[in-house]
């Protein structure tokens, strides 16, 4: 079976891989000291290792990781992340950052879908897999209603200014092709 042309576009939303131009973008994000608890990210990214990173062949196979841009009716509205692929056990974790101007608009439920879609039929995985902080109820409802099914909790999970979070682990497993 061809893959559709439009794999990674749905309606108004699309994933595109990064480009230079997104590096203003994406420094403003993984720089946020709001994002770092997720991310588990400690200290600043410098312009240059993004730049590295936006240069480098993004391959999912070599790099163990993909990153997308969601572009929202042209506009770039945040970003997809694949990460922890396993070819061999084909599973991959995935994160989603939307820009908070562009957030309660439907934009991470297209996204997700969209890169749902081509972990299946594309990279052909077997399942996905999401962590999200216990106390974020938009994320935890998005994969739900995706059709993630929470399969566990880290408790105690990541350290904040505020206290300790737990951790939700959320799964979804596609009926994939035999090997």
């Amino acid at each position: 079976m061809a893959l559709p042309s439009d794999l990674l576009r749905d309606r108004t939303t699309q994933l595109r891989p990064l480009e230079p131009a997104d590096i203003d973008a994406v420094m403003s994000w993984e720089n946020d000291p709001e994002h770092w608890m997720v991310t588990g990210t400690t200290t600043p990214f410098s312009r240059a290792a993004l730049e590295a990173h936006c240069m480098g062949h993004q391959d999912i196979y070599s790099a163990g990781q993909l990153r997308w841009m969601i572009d929202e009716a042209g506009q770039t509205a945040g970003a997809v992340d694949l990460y922890n692929f396993s070819a061999r056990d084909r599973r991959a974790g995935i994160g989603i950052l939307v820009a908070p101007d562009h957030r309660g608009q439907g934009i991470a439920r297209r996204a997700l879908s969209i890169a749902l879609r081509h972990a299946k039929q594309a990279l052909l995985l077997n399942s996905m897999h999401a962590e999200v902080h216990a106390d974020h109820p938009d994320s935890l409802r998005l994969f739900q209603s995706a059709g993630f099914k929470e399969i566990g909790q880290y408790k105690d999970w990541t350290r904040t200014p505020e206290g300790w979070k737990d951790v939700v682990l959320l799964q979804q497993t596609f009926n994939a092709l035999p090997t």
